[in-house]
């Protein structure tokens, strides 16, 4: 009879089942909410998720998506079947997230533990930020940094390493190039494989592709670049045309602005603006053409004072002969001293029995001045003009006259002495 009466009450709660199964059924309320297929109410009392330990979790066969357990042990709290894997809604101190109890909130967190609780990765892939699918932010193993709308848009795909990009646009393009550093707005932005560069300033570098171990600090500098290398510009605009020059040196606000040679040295505001040759010297504060300042480093001279470009054959013709400075407007100092090379480079010679003999006679010396109008082995005016005058040279040529003026008084006072010697005779006969 009992196992009659328990069929009995299987068959009713079926038949209930299957005349509510498709609509909703409310436990403490009469009136369940229509959206909800199940509504539980109660003033004392809640509802029991079942519990597992994380091994008993892990032994539910083909668990559906959207499954859920409380679980007992490690990170307790509840879990969630995704479909894939098991996700938690909260940790242990039931902090509530969306979806990962490792998200972070837009609003701040606190309570939080430097060693578990951190924004990156745990593997060696790198860590991205983005604006509008853009890549703004660049963090990985290979040591480049990348900060920037664009900045190092496509570094991260190539083997570059120990690049370092603050700001917008720059290193956008580069596949390859290691340990640039490129700070402010488009720098380095073409580079494609130079390295070592360092561009500092808005579009410093800009043009540069596949020149190396150039810096730039400053609005523009070495803007034009594009393949030249050793290069250093300091200043707004400093070397901002040249395309390809090699170990210039340029300091200056648009020092060196339109130069393409290459081994320059420019110093001062505008310094060798129009410049295009190489090896040249410039200290100045304007784009003069006669800087106060110029020199020729394949010449080895340098000249001071603002020399017109017109003198540029008699600075020729003096470093012809071995000159390395000229000076406009003369040199004012305390003391000269002129160190000779050689005992030769003196006078000394004219005591010499063979020089001597071949000393002219005063009657020759003077024919020589009528026809020349200068002393023999002295230079005429015009040599002055047109070669200018060496100390030691000039010392070695008077001392030369004045012994051999010496040795015409001597040769005089012997005949003075022999005439004296005679009239005393004379006059004792």
């Amino acid at each position: 009879m009992k196992t009659f009466y328990k069929l009995l009450f299987l068959f009713l709660f079926l038949g209930v089942y299957s005349s509510i199964a498709q609509e909703n059924v409310g436990i403490g309320t009469k009136t369940p909410n229509n959206s909800a297929i199940l509504d539980l109410e109660s003033a004392d009392k809640g509802l029991l998720i079942p519990r597992l330990t994380i091994e008993k979790r892990n032994n539910i066969l083909s668990p559906a998506t959207g499954l859920m357990i409380y679980q007992t042990n490690e990170k307790t709290g509840f879990y969630f079947y995704n479909g894939s894997t098991w996700k938690p809604l909260s940790e242990g101190d039931a902090k509530a997230v969306a979806l990962d109890a490792a998200n972070w909130s837009k609003t701040g967190d606190a309570g939080t533990n430097p060693a578990t609780n951190f924004l990156g990765t745990t593997d060696n892939q790198p860590l991205i930020f983005k604006i509008a699918s853009t890549q703004s932010g660049y963090l990985a193993q290979n040591s480049n940094t990348l900060f920037g709308f664009n900045s190092g848009g496509v570094l991260n795909v190539g083997v570059a390493v120990g690049n370092t990009a603050f700001g917008f646009n720059n290193l956008a393009v580069s596949t390859g190039g290691n340990y640039n550093t490129a700070i402010g707005y488009r720098t380095l932005v073409s580079n494609l494989g130079g390295s070592n560069n360092v561009a500092l300033g808005a579009q410093a570098l800009q043009d540069n592709t596949t020149g190396t171990d150039n810096m730039a600090i400053g609005l523009n500098a070495l803007r034009g670049n594009i393949a030249g290398g050793s290069n250093v510009a300091i200043g707004g605009h400093a070397l901002y045309a040249g395309t390809g020059g090699y170990l210039n040196t340029s300091v200056g606000s648009e020092s060196g602005f339109n130069a393409t040679g290459s081994r320059n040295v420019f110093l001062g505001y505008q310094a060798g603006y129009n410049e295009l040759n190489s090896d040249k010297l410039y200290i100045a504060n304007s784009n003069t053409a006669t800087p106060l300042v110029y020199g020729d480093f394949s010449a080895k001279f340098v000249t001071i004072g603002d020399v017109p470009a017109s003198n540029l054959k008699r600075i020729d013709a003096v470093t012809a002969g071995g000159y390395n400075l000229l000076v406009k407007g003369g040199i004012l100092t305390e003391k000269v001293k002129v160190a000779l090379v050689s005992t030769t480079d003196w006078a000394d010679y004219v005591f010499e029995k063979s020089y001597k003999e071949k000393m002219m006679t005063l009657e020759e010396v003077e024919k020589f001045t009528i026809s020349n109008k200068h002393l023999p082995n002295v230079p005429s005016a015009q040599d002055m003009v047109d070669k200018g005058m060496e100390v030691g040279q000039t010392s070695k040529m008077f001392m030369e006259k004045i012994e051999e003026l010496t040795l015409y008084m001597i040769e005089l006072n012997k005949e003075v002495k022999a005439l004296k010697a005679e009239n005393e005779l004379l006059k004792k006969k």
